[in-house]
């Protein structure tokens, strides 16, 4: 019900996860066993130089992210493999990537210029 809903979102409202965040969110002892679960892309960053093991579900992943998730021995599954494998969702953790850091949403809010305006 949950994963439906968010596949429903907009493209703005499924923002993409890089690789970074998802080894500081499945770092954590009690999701070492778990599936990332991403409704959205996935995608490389060059500032995380050892990989952990990653099991990862997403609509989207990129070629580089593709290629060293691989590489450090975790698996890439599509969301129809997830349903098939864990229907109820266990051992799943639902992440996604920050909402508000589009730079459109840097032009919000007060007028710039105004006390305690951080508009451009």
């Amino acid at each position: 019900k949950i994963i439906l809903r968010r596949l429903f979102m907009s493209k703005i409202n499924r923002p993409p996860v890089s690789i970074a965040r998802l080894v500081k969110k499945m770092k954590n002892p009690e999701r070492a066993n778990k599936t990332a679960v991403v409704i959205g892309s996935v995608t490389n960053d060059v500032r995380i130089f050892d990989l952990p093991k990653l099991n990862v579900v997403a609509l989207h992943v990129t070629e580089q992210a593709r290629a060293r998730i691989l590489k450090a021995g975790g698996s890439i599954m599509t969301l129809d493999q997830l349903a098939l494998r864990s229907p109820k969702g266990e051992n799943c953790v639902l992440l996604s990537g920050p909402r508000r850091s589009r730079e459109a949403n840097r032009h919000f809010g007060k007028a710039p210029g105004t006390p305690h305006s951080h508009a451009k």
